[in-house]
């Protein structure tokens, strides 16, 4: 039996399906802004402790992973969508890094630049939105990109970085809102295309037998 192939609107993430996956990261970026406090726990590397080594890299590998659907799934220009990608990619890729023992300053480095291209996306995906995720998306990237100027020239320069570890779960939920709203639309708008298409092909139907009943009058 022959099966038409997948199409994007079957294989891509719905908006709703998306909105879980925020509400996913609001919880596990939550959970990692813990470990930002406890220096021992930021800066664990398999050659301190293995098994802390591990957790912490499965936490923000996880972390990462949940956000790619809603990359694709909230509104934004295609580069910054390209820039939400790269973040994720290469962000993880420094979590294992430092997993595998990578010297500080090389992962380092490489966080607070890729952080750069991870507030290009926040801001563009939180300027496109309305209501309060606007500002706050706007203000998380500010902070992000402020830090990562900053955070090597000294260290109490983790105090900039507070505010966006803060708030960053918090544009997460008002994210998962903002797509359940739009899968919420695009329900309808199917619901009412479908209807729509219900009654064409009923009158068309209608429309149909009544010429083929008018023919065989006329030729009776």
């Amino acid at each position: 039996m022959r099966t038409s192939p997948p199409t994007a609107s079957r294989t891509a993430t719905t908006p709703s399906r998306a909105a879980s996956f925020a509400y996913g990261a609001a919880v596990l970026f939550a959970s990692h802004l813990a470990t930002y406090f406890v220096p021992a726990i930021r800066d664990v590397t398999v050659t301190s402790s293995v098994l802390g080594a591990v957790l912490l890299a499965v936490l923000a590998v996880t972390q990462h992973l949940v956000v790619f659907p809603i990359v694709g799934a909230l509104p934004a220009p295609r580069f910054a969508r390209l820039a939400g990608y790269t973040w994720l990619v290469v962000d993880m890729g420094t979590d294992l890094l430092q997993l595998g023992g990578a010297p500080k300053s090389l992962y380092l480095v490489l966080r607070l630049g890729i952080n750069l291209v991870a507030a290009l996306w926040l801001a563009s995906a939180s300027l496109r939105a309305h209501g309060g995720m606007r500002p706050l998306g706007v203000l998380v990237a500010a902070d992000l990109a402020c830090y990562s100027f900053v955070a090597l020239l000294s260290p109490l320069a983790f105090v900039v970085a507070l505010p966006s570890l803060i708030l960053l779960p918090l544009w997460f939920v008002l994210a998962g809102r903002c797509l359940a709203r739009i899968g919420r639309a695009s329900d309808r708008a199917a619901h009412v295309t479908a209807d729509t298409n219900a009654d064409t092909s009923a009158r068309e139907r209608a429309d149909r037998v009544a010429f083929v009943i008018g023919s065989s009058t006329n030729a009776g």
